[in-house]
This record gives C-alpha cells, structure tokens and sequence, in this order.
C-alpha cells in the first residue's frame, strides 16, 4: 500500500508549506492547486471555475454569476459533479505513487489508504503576520482585515469538512499528529517532522 500524508490547515498557519517541504524530504509526490488543474482537464471546465466551487459546502451559498448567468440548480449540479470528480482524482494519485495531499478533507477521502494525518495550526496573531507577509497587492489589509478573512476562510474549510462523516475539522483526536508553528521556521522542523512520519509508517501493521 502505498505511503499518504494528508495536512489539514488553518489559513496562514503554514500548512501548505509545510506539506511541500515534507513532500520533498521524503522523495514524495506532492498534491494542491493540481487537484483542481486535473479536474479541470478532465471536465473541460474553466479552471478558476472549477477552484472557485471545489471547496464549497453545498450547504454553502453558491454564486449565481461567474462569466455568465447559471441557474442554482445548474450551478448545484455542477458542484456536485466537481466533488465526486476531486474525490476520484485524489485516489487516481494515491495509487500512483507516496503522497503528501494538501486539505480537500483528504484524510476522509482516502481513509481506505490508512493515511498519516496531520493537522497544522498557529496562534492568531502568528497567522496574521505570515499573511502579511506573503500577501501580494498594493493596498495591505488591516490586522482587523485580515483577522476575518482568516476566521472566514477557516470556517468555510470547516464546513466543507464537515459534508463527511467523522470527526470534525481541527479536532485532535481526528489526526495522527497536530503541529503548532507558532513562532517556528518551517523549513527547521521538516527533518524531525520526516523522522516521526517514516517511524509510523513503519509501525504501521501490514494490510
């Protein structure tokens, strides 16, 4: 069976980060935005499209505009038709090769992989300033700004999470282990986080 790492992470705690350089300590494959690049060459669907809608919740509100007027049912459909082609994607690269998958409630999707689960997570105030520091633009938001937009973001990822069974979204007992990088560099904490990764896949009892 091949070897899966999935991270689940709050917005600005570094999680995406962490996962590509976990990918690249370990010799494995890495999956994010590819997700949505593949189903959008699968579907024929326009990629910002396709982003725009993977990580709804159907309960979510969903836009009636993009480009041109879609009906909600149509719209619905759509989403649908988007979740159920990620899902596939997902489990297309999961039996290619070992995987590091970046959020898209991947622990739940690929469970039949026994895959090691990680949670990624920060102070807010941490946060904040990793975003300002990588957000691009001329007109900087505000702490407060940013603040909301995190809370906002980390909801809806939460929602989404919260269409599948299990327990939900950042609680600990979901995830094998939950990395706190408050005040640490990333790229100093990849060779332990690589070490503890290889011990339990190695500990792991043989299908």
């Amino acid at each position: 069976m091949k070897r899966i790492i999935t991270i689940g992470r709050e917005f600005g705690s570094g999680g995406r980060e962490l996962g590509k350089r976990l990918a690249d300590a370990l010799g494995y494959a890495y999956y994010d935005r590819e997700i949505e690049a593949a189903i959008a060459e699968r579907t024929g669907m326009d990629i910002r499209y396709v982003t725009q809608l993977a990580d709804r919740s159907l309960l979510a509100s969903i836009p009636l505009h993009f480009g041109q007027t879609f009906t909600h049912a149509s719209v619905q459909k759509q989403q649908i038709d988007i979740l159920v082609e990620k899902q596939r994607v997902m489990k297309d690269f999961a039996r290619l090769s070992d995987c590091v998958i970046v959020g898209r409630a991947a622990d739940i999707v690929l469970s039949e992989y026994q895959p090691f689960k990680i949670f990624v997570y920060a102070d807010m105030a941490y946060k904040i300033k990793r975003c300002q520091r990588y957000a691009g633009g001329s007109q900087p938001l505000s702490v407060r700004e940013m603040e909301r937009s995190i809370r906002k973001i980390d909801a809806a990822r939460a929602q989404y999470r919260g269409m599948f069974p299990g327990i939900g979204w950042g609680d600990r007992e979901q995830y094998h282990l939950c990395v706190n990088t408050t005040g640490l560099e990333i790229k100093g904490i990849i060779p332990s986080l690589a070490g503890y990764a290889r011990s339990w896949f190695s500990s792991r009892p043989a299908p």
